[in-house]
């Protein structure tokens, strides 16, 4: 209870931080490019040819020179980076990088690279709750809960989807449900995003009123698969593309960032609708106005570009990017399609369709897609022609492309794990105070009435302290002890301040023991014994002042009853 109320309070804290950050960036953003931009901080459109391309090439020379001022290891940014300080290195996420993520991305979106501000946000909030745990010295598990509390508050704030951001740290981050600790990861989202909510505004960007949508029927069915295809299509693109640059990742910074922001640029000259967000181009096919570039020029551009942005190391997201290339697949399949529903809502479906698709088949996270439906819909009536093109997508693209979510395969790439291996994760679902013994320290000198008041107490063993030392000494053989002295004085009693005491260690050979700290995960501590040659550990948990016994014969007993 202690735990779940200390984890909560830090939700908290990661809530408020996380929706703070993400509101930030969409403020400055929204200033900054209202300033450089006519009427709107998306209407590249309207600006004359020239700053089309040198807008671009001059965001890709400032975050060249960032990366080449910048220590090489704060440049690791990113979704795939959170998942590996996940994996390898306890969750510990650097501030720093945290920062460059940041402005990185604040000076690529600002320049129109086709990149999306959500990724970014999600490696801030994770680094909000890596931060709290490693500031309160907490156990492995409330740093997973932390970071999934920072990462669901950066998706609630960016797109006021409350559940949607809960399932896609969930989905995305941890690639398994956790509903034991789930309570934090809802408080953070509700602050986080009430924090966007009173900042920015409501967004209400779908409006269905009472719909009846005829999921049975052939036309609607073709219309869906057709969907489907393109959707498919452009996902395996999307990845194809970033998955050859990626051998590129070697070469210089500025040769990467400059390749980027002329090709971005000139693509600009001709299809301005794929610099920045391309969430105007999307509000347009909604509201009916008329597009001059087709729909799929546009939507091939916007792959190629993001595609190329993200395989070259531009420090943004993809999420953002994928929502509006799937809207946009969407708005164009409603246009091939005639399915006999109002224009307007049968675009408005299309489009929510497509979103959902491309987001679902890109990260493989089908819930957090469906949920994301029903939250930005106000409604439920979408749920069943979602989880039909979701669920065919998502499996096609794995069967028939065998292509897994983007973030695993690029860590895949790297040579590194996404997922951990059953025992790995049959461990980091537990924690030590569920598997070991409560244990407490005394000195070498322990007063006799101590030591009597251990009969009624529910402890096992306790540690002694001898300096920097610690050793074990099992409870049971202490007052055995103690009876000795009804048989006379025993070598081993001492006078403490006139009290009575018992020397421990000259009574009971007790037995030396490491001391570790309670960041290690469970996995962390079996490998600690196994490399230092031990049968037990303390852990120290400072936050509590607690010790807790681990034993490896208690740990391989939990293995094998799991």
């Amino acid at each position: 209870m202690d735990d779940l109320l200390i984890l909560s309070g830090l939700a908290l804290v990661c809530g408020v931080l996380s929706g703070l950050t993400m509101t930030a960036l969409v403020t400055i953003l929204q200033w900054f490019a209202t300033s450089i931009l006519p009427s709107h901080s998306e209407n590249y459109e309207q600006l004359e040819p020239l700053y089309r391309f040198f807008l671009p090439v001059l965001a890709c020379l400032i975050l060249a020179l960032m990366w080449h001022l910048t220590p090489n290891k704060y440049l690791k940014v990113g979704i795939p980076y959170v998942v590996e300080r996940l994996n390898y290195h306890q969750g510990n996420l650097p501030i720093l990088n945290a920062v460059v993520q940041f402005f990185g991305a604040l000076v690529g979106l600002l320049g129109g690279l086709s990149i999306g501000k959500e990724g970014p946000a999600v490696h801030i909030g994770a680094t909000f709750g890596s931060r709290l745990a490693q500031r309160f010295r907490l156990s492995h598990v409330g740093v997973d809960t932390l970071v999934a509390c920072g990462v669901a508050g950066a998706i609630a704030a960016a797109f006021q989807t409350p559940l949607a951001g809960v399932l896609f740290a969930y989905e995305v981050i941890f690639h398994e449900y956790r509903l034991r600790l789930v309570l934090p990861v809802l408080l953070s989202v509700i602050v986080a995003m009430f924090i966007s909510e009173g900042l920015l505004g409501r967004f209400d960007v779908f409006d269905f009123g009472m719909l009846h949508l005829p999921l049975y029927d052939i036309g609607m069915l073709a219309a869906y698969v057709l969907l489907v295809f393109t959707i498919v299509i452009s996902s395996s693109s999307f990845y194809q593309i970033q998955r050859w640059l990626w051998r590129f990742s070697s070469t210089s910074a500025v040769v990467r960032f400059l390749f980027v922001g002329v090709v971005t640029g000139l693509v600009g000259l001709v299809v301005p609708e794929v610099l920045g967000g391309g969430y105007d181009s999307l509000n347009m096919a909604l509201s009916g106005e008329q597009i001059l570039i087709p729909l799929m020029v546009i939507v091939a551009a916007k792959v190629v570009l993001t595609s190329l942005s993200i395989g070259l190391g531009i420090p943004g997201g993809m999420i953002g990017p994928t929502f509006v290339i799937g809207g946009l697949i969407g708005a164009q399949v409603s246009l091939w399609v005639n399915t006999g529903m109002e224009p307007a809502t049968e675009m408005s479906l299309f489009v929510l369709l497509g979103m959902a698709a491309m987001m679902a088949t890109t990260f493989q996270a089908p819930l957090t897609a469906v949920v994301a439906m029903v939250e930005m819909t106000h409604t439920s009536q979408t749920i069943a022609p979602a989880i039909f093109v979701i669920v065919l997508s998502c499996t096609i693209i794995r069967i028939l492309f065998h292509q897994d979510s983007i973030f695993v395969e690029r860590l895949s790439a790297l040579g590194l794990v996404s997922e951990w291996s059953p025992v790995q994760r049959v461990l980091r679902h537990h924690n030590v105070q569920t598997l070991g013994h409560k244990v407490k320290c005394f000195p070498e000198l322990l007063h006799l009435e101590q030591a009597r008041d251990f009969a009624t107490n529910m402890i096992d063993y306790i540690a002694i302290q001898k300096g920097e030392e610690f050793f074990l000494v099992s409870v049971p053989e202490v007052l055995e002890q103690l009876n000795q002295l009804d048989l006379g004085p025993q070598p081993w009693l001492a006078f403490d301040a006139e009290h009575p005491s018992m020397d421990v260690l000259k009574a009971l050979s007790g037995k030396k023991v490491g001391v570790v700290g309670a960041s290690l995960s469970v996995p962390d501590l079996m490998r600690w014994l196994h490399e230092h040659n031990q049968q037990q550990v303390l852990v120290y948990y400072s936050s509590s002042q607690e010790y807790w016994l681990a034993t490896s014969h208690r740990l391989h007993q939990m293995l094998f009853k799991d």
